[in-house]
């Protein structure tokens, strides 16, 4: 639940005050279970991402990393 006060407020265009003293608990409860959300698996999560790839920094290819990094300055 927290971390979401603000997000239904902003959402629904209440104030803080009328979501905890004017809204039924329950019903705030069952908008949450309907909101979207993200569950990835991490083999799902590596099958659909082949096209990324990840780069260990060391001291030799740090020179090379701030050259690839300039070009989108």
């Amino acid at each position: 639940m927290y971390g979401n006060v603000g997000q239904i407020c902003h959402h629904f265009g209440w104030t803080l005050d009328y979501l905890l003293w004017e809204v039924d608990w329950r019903i705030v409860q069952r908008m949450l279970i309907d909101a979207p959300d993200y569950d990835y698996d991490k083999e799902d999560d590596k099958k659909t991402n082949n096209n990324t790839k990840s780069i260990k920094l060391t001291e030799q290819n740090a020179n090379e990393l701030m050259e690839q990094l300039k070009q989108y300055q």
